[in-house]
């Protein structure tokens, strides 16, 4: 009896990494919601299609209070999340590439986090 109660815990999250789970899920439905005319049922149906995470744990995060999750479901959004972020990064990398003003460069570096600001100057390094 305990084996088994013990074996479900392993399988389990601690409450600790379900608010960022919930963070997660929420940018993923924004970034794939096409506005009005679209649900949420339907992005998440696509992002199950595109990127491999339950759609069933993306709508359980949207609307319930969740107190845990299975590991493997965790870590399936967390893959989606960094799936989604690699190719915001991308996107970046491409705008920056066609961008003309260095000045402006250096801002959206600076604004990005990707470069550092002296701290005498304020110029970026």
């Amino acid at each position: 009896m305990r084996d088994k109660i013990s074996d479900k815990e392993s399988k389990t999250m601690s409450t600790a990494y379900i608010s960022s789970a919930k963070g997660m899920a929420q940018y993923l439905l924004a970034k794939e919601h096409r506005g009005p005319g679209d649900t949420i049922e339907a992005a998440a149906a696509r992002l199950q299609t595109k990127l491999k995470v339950p759609s069933t744990i993306l709508m359980r995060l949207r609307h319930r209070e969740v107190k845990d999750m299975l590991m493997s479901n965790f870590l399936a959004l967390a893959a989606a999340y960094s799936k989604a972020c690699e190719k915001m990064d991308e996107a970046y990398e491409k705008e920056r590439k066609i961008a003309v003003d260095p000045n402006i460069l250096r801002l959206a570096a600076l604004v990005a986090g990707k470069e550092e600001t002296t701290a005498k100057t304020g110029r970026v390094k």
